[in-house]
């Protein structure tokens, strides 16, 4: 109950925020322009804040003005599952979040979170656009109203940490934050860690004060919130491939002239195509940048990593139960 009363607040707080950076359009002077709010809970110099805002200029030189996309980073306009609910509702109506956040809204975008199962960007890129994917994706359009325009590439994800990790019995000294997500929280308590669930930009504060000494994202967004200024460790476990998205609500989308949704779509399309080029480009950089701010990396055996395949197990079969079939693991690694 107190986690409802909890997100039914956040989510009002939300609403009221919008409403009244949706009363100041004319202040800032958009005129009578079709204003779209875009959400992000990432930095303002992540590099996909950047391609958002590099969308946004896109369209609004192209549209000449009669669409723009204002851009609210650093969680102004609260959590991913807040922008997720405001963009069912039409009050925010563009959002990007982690395909790991929507499964509370659509269970089957577990496809792209199952641990252990997407190796690299080009697998990660041939699930995002596989016949079962947009049909899963055809599906969140239907029940939620809630469009998909492009897939950002986040990288693997692993665990940074104040901790030594070398093995898969060390992960019992691990009080790992995690998003409010089922197979994130199934999966490390599967793995033998302490998963608690917080907001991301209260990560930097919890790690500070011992509330927990472990977290799991990509480095892009480690190093672009300044994370690596709390852990001493990075632990490759690539647990799973950060799969991320441009979200549109439909109500927005059908409020646009059909040459405006192509413009919109386009811009995003090609934002997304620009992110995924320059994080694989820029991953050598972001891990050099890792090292000189004082993180080891620790890489852990092939064998401790088959014994956290297979206790992370149960947590897959948990993950998919009642949506996928289990075959869909092994269809998904086929694709790589």
């Amino acid at each position: 109950m107190l986690k409802f009363v909890r997100s039914a607040a956040a989510a009002a707080l939300s609403l009221v925020l919008v409403l009244g950076l949706s009363a100041c359009a004319d202040i800032d002077g958009n005129g009578d322009a079709k204003v779209l709010k875009m959400a992000l809970e990432i930095a303002p110099n992540a590099l996909t804040t950047q391609m958002a805002q590099q969308a946004a200029d896109q369209i609004k030189e192209e549209t000449n003005g009669s669409v723009v996309v204002e851009i609210y980073p650093s969680g102004q306009l609260g959590s991913q599952r807040d922008f997720i609910e405001s963009m069912i509702l039409g009050t925010i109506e563009i959002g990007y979040v982690s395909a790991s956040s929507v499964e509370n809204f659509e269970p089957e975008f577990v496809l792209y979170d199952i641990p252990f199962t997407v190796f690299g960007p080009e697998h990660a890129e041939t699930l995002w656009n596989s016949d079962i994917s947009l049909e899963v994706q055809q599906r969140f359009l239907e029940e939620q109203g809630i469009r998909t325009l492009g897939m950002i590439d986040c990288g693997p994800r692993n665990i940074y940490t104040t901790e030594e990790v070398h093995s898969s019995g060390d992960f019992s000294k691990l009080t790992m934050r995690v998003a409010d997500v089922a197979g994130l929280i199934n999966l490390f308590d599967a793995l033998g860690a302490n998963p608690t669930v917080t907001s991301f930009n209260e990560i930097y504060t919890a790690m500070q004060t011992g509330v927990v000494n472990g977290f799991e994202i990509g480095l892009e967004s480690v190093l672009s919130n300044n994370l690596q200024e709390v852990v001493d460790y990075c632990v490759e476990t690539c647990h799973t491939y950060t799969i991320d998205c441009f979200l549109m609500s439909e109500k927005a989308y059908q409020r646009l002239t059909p040459e405006e949704q192509e413009i919109v779509t386009r811009a995003f399309a090609q934002a997304s195509a620009d992110q995924r080029r320059m994080f694989n480009e820029n991953l050598v950089g972001y891990k050099e940048e890792l090292a000189a701010a004082g993180v080891e990396t620790i890489q852990l055996s092939d064998e401790e990593m088959d014994k956290l395949n297979e206790m992370a197990q149960p947590a897959i079969e948990k993950s998919i139960s009642g949506i996928f079939d289990p075959s869909i693991v092994d269809e998904i690694r086929a694709m790589g």
